[in-house]
């Protein structure tokens, strides 16, 4: 996303987002809220680069705004569904986990996201169905204004019962950190 041209000839001016299969998706931020956040994302990974210890240098990446930017994509935001129920705020990573059990048609995702109602990106999870379009039960009221995260493979969700989020937690993180997905 940050880089310099790629093998598949992307301009290092341009930013690449891809999914989890590797599959190319969105290639700029198409909304305001996507700009920001994209903006924002890239101000951290500049930060922590700056901050960079040796440590990780054999790391596949060196921070989590590193393995968003690579293995991210782009989602919709979209109305809740009627069939969704809306959940509590603040618990986003539960929510989004119990959506996908009633609902397994939706896939668990995080990422960063920015709430209709806030100028500031955010760690967060939701839900979202195989055309890219979001259910998110925590943000039902506000709604989210852009979403960039990946669609975790079922081996990498969160457990209970504590629903830490995958890339929050040290012990989920650092593998992907270093071994990528």
């Amino acid at each position: 996303m940050l880089s310099s041209a790629d093998d598949e000839g992307t301009p290092a001016d341009t930013t690449a987002v891809r999914d989890p299969t590797g599959a190319r998706t969105a290639t700029c931020p198409s909304s305001p809220a996507e700009r920001v956040l994209l903006e924002w994302l890239e101000a951290h990974i500049k930060l922590q680069r700056l901050l960079d210890h040796h440590g990780v240098a054999d790391w596949e990446h060196r921070s989590v705004y590193e393995f968003v930017a690579a293995h991210g994509r782009w989602f919709t935001p979209a109305v809740l569904p009627a069939q969704v129920r809306p959940l509590p705020e603040r618990q986003c990573f539960a929510n989004a986990m119990a959506t996908e059990r009633e609902h397994p048609h939706l896939a668990y995702t995080e990422g960063f996201a920015i709430a209709a109602d806030s100028p500031e990106p955010t760690a967060h999870a939701w839900c979202t169905d195989a055309d890219g379009y979001v259910s998110d039960p925590t943000w039902s009221q506000l709604g989210g204004g852009a979403y960039l995260g990946i669609a975790l493979p079922s081996h990498l969700r969160p457990r209970a019962p504590l629903y830490r989020g995958v890339l929050e937690a040290p012990s989920s993180l650092f593998p992907l950190l270093r071994d990528g997905l």
